[in-house]
């Protein structure tokens, strides 16, 4: 079960960070395509077409996370 604390937090926190990555990677794409140029671009947490689409990655990844670490806290030996 060690092992497995360990996968599952592992797993959590790069699904967590591949979604983040890729909303961020898509908002920075978004403002390439504006034609008349971009100054910086900002998070759109407004848009829930795409949020649709990487809120269930995070959330699984979450609750992988939560799950390892329930897993590695339940699992410790007692110090002597």
């Amino acid at each position: 079960m060690r092992r497995a604390g360990w996968l599952f937090l592992g797993g959590g926190l790069l699904l967590c960070m591949v979604t983040f990555a890729g909303w961020v990677w898509l908002n920075a794409f978004a403002c390439g395509m504006i034609p008349m140029g971009c100054k910086g671009f900002r998070l759109r947490w407004e848009d829930s077409e795409a949020l649709s689409l990487f809120i269930p990655p995070f959330v699984a990844g979450c609750i992988l996370l939560a799950t390892g670490v329930a897993l590695r806290i339940g699992h410790r030996s007692p110090r002597r």
